[in-house]
């Protein structure tokens, strides 16, 4: 009798062991199910949980510092402009590798540089090219390209990667036409519009065509090269010379007009904003559009 009552009870304990070992199972595929959309919401910018922090009195200083422009936007699109800011630091994913310094201050700088570069247009959320940024303290070593970099975009991975020091180096002297953040992010940009198939996409792509017309216009390349205002680095290929370009419609877009008024002509209608004159069309905006 006793022998049979062990029998029975190790055959009920393993038939609950067995069951318990489904349930954790299936639990731990719950578990991860979930994980991945999260992650994959997160990643996205569609994670509905992740909290929007408003701009402060001290973030709007640092913005007012750094972007000249700012303070001359109406009220009505720098509500838009903040709204922007707001939404894109608290959901683009910001990745910090090694010792950085300020971090929130460099969050806020970087989305302030692609919201006011893509103020103009719909489409800000860059959810096609551009899924995180990724810091380091300094230059760093590219295990793709091999090499060391100040700043890249990777379309593969859909990410910007840039180098602390650089982006605060590039604010720090607001009209050397130098400035990484926009640098990159224009890159980000082009990549977003190439593959779209929206109405201000297509105007954007127009708008690439007519600076590479520019360029095989007799004399205009060696004007651009003669007058030194363009980096060199520019003349690479047209997605280097649109991002250095964009650097110099946003730090010094006087020279710019003056200089090279049908080029400033043609950005300007790619971006839909004029970082030294407001479009009039913006001074009916509603403040409620996001």
């Amino acid at each position: 009798m006793l022998i049979q009552f062990k029998f029975i009870f190790g055959v009920v304990s393993s038939m609950l062991t067995e069951y318990n070992f489904k349930i954790l199972a299936l639990a731990f595929l719950g578990f991860q199910v979930l994980y991945i959309v999260y992650y994959t919401f997160g990643l996205y910018s569609l994670n509905p949980f992740v909290k929007l922090k408003a701009l402060s009195a001290g973030d709007k200083k640092l913005i007012t510092d750094n972007f000249p422009v700012y303070s001359k936007l109406p009220a009505s699109l720098k509500e838009k402009c903040d709204k922007r800011i707001v939404w894109f630091r608290s959901k683009k994913k910001f990745i910090f590798y090694g010792e950085v310094n300020q971090k929130e201050e460099l969050k806020l700088l970087l989305s302030t540089s692609v919201i006011l570069m893509t103020l103009g247009l719909k489409n800000y959320t860059m959810t096609r090219s551009l899924l995180r940024i990724v810091i380091y303290p300094s230059k760093y070593y590219s295990r793709i390209s091999r090499r060391h970099h100040l700043g890249e975009y990777n379309p593969r991975f859909k990410t910007v990667i840039f180098s602390a020091d650089t982006i605060w180096e590039g604010f720090r002297i607001s009209d050397d036409n130098v400035n990484l953040a926009f640098h990159e992010f224009a890159h980000a940009l082009s990549f977003e519009m190439i593959r779209k198939g929206s109405w201000e996409a297509r105007k954007f792509r127009v708008g690439l065509k007519k600076i590479k017309e520019l360029f095989l216009r007799e004399g205009y390349a060696q004007k651009l090269s003669d007058s030194n205002y363009f980096r060199e680095y520019g003349m690479t290929n047209l997605q280097e010379f649109f991002s250095v370009a964009v650097e110099n419609y946003a730090e010094t877009p006087e020279v710019f007009l003056a200089d090279f008024p049908e080029l400033y002509a043609i950005i300007q209608k790619m971006l839909s904003f004029d970082f030294q004159v407001l479009p009039e069309e913006f001074l009916g905006e509603v403040a409620v559009e996001s």
